[in-house]
């Protein structure tokens, strides 16, 4: 798991009730609120990891951002909740869909402008090598046209298995599909990765 991941959720964590307090308003109960602290606490990082297993590496700001509007959504729609599935569920399916609903508004792959800017850098300095840095730079862009083939639950799959190094298990549960079909996910984007990559001449 990257290092920023590890930063991230903390101190994201450490406002985000106050945050969302604030921006959904005062409305409801008190049991209400309370609940909703509750849910606050207990997933604010798993929401956060399924927002960002959809932006991708690099988009931890809009991981924050969309994290914080699924629990608008869920502080105003809770007294509506009618417990059809698991709270937790719920909240996890908001979060993949709001977070698939802005990578979709950005219209291009999951990758941050500053990415593209230090791809676009020649390599300089004693001992460089402009081949190598041109050949790396080319490979992490065939990497995220690939990602950019896979289907949204196939990339989620791959970045919370590989990259945030959750189980087959905990992907099921944060994605609300059975441990068989997230291993279909997993095996079927690695082989979609394998042939976009192949297709670039990797």
């Amino acid at each position: 798991m990257s290092d920023a991941l590890l930063l991230a959720a903390p101190a994201f964590a450490v406002t985000l009730a106050g945050r969302v307090r604030t921006e959904a308003g005062a409305a409801g109960r008190a049991d209400e609120r309370a609940r909703f602290d509750d849910l606050v606490r207990s997933q604010k990082d798993r929401v956060f990891r399924v927002a960002l297993s959809v932006l991708g590496p690099g988009r931890e700001a809009e991981a924050e951002d969309v994290a914080q509007e699924t629990f608008v959504r869920v502080f105003r729609a809770l007294g509506s909740f009618r417990g059809e599935s698991r709270l937790s569920t719920w909240v996890y399916r908001t979060a993949f869909n709001l977070a698939v609903d802005h990578r979709r508004r950005l219209g291009r792959s999951p990758e941050t402008a500053d990415d593209e800017a230090a791809l676009a850098l020649p390599a300089t300095g004693p001992g460089s090598d402009p081949y190598r840095a041109s050949r790396e730079a080319e490979r992490a862009r065939a990497v995220r046209a690939a990602f950019g083939a896979l289907s949204e639950e196939q990339r989620s799959a791959l970045h919370l298995h590989y990259w945030m190094g959750h189980t087959v298990a905990e992907i099921g549960e944060l994605l609300d599909l059975p441990a068989g079909t997230v291993k279909s996910h997993l095996h079927r984007g690695r082989e979609r990765l394998a042939r976009e990559l192949e297709s670039h001449g990797e």
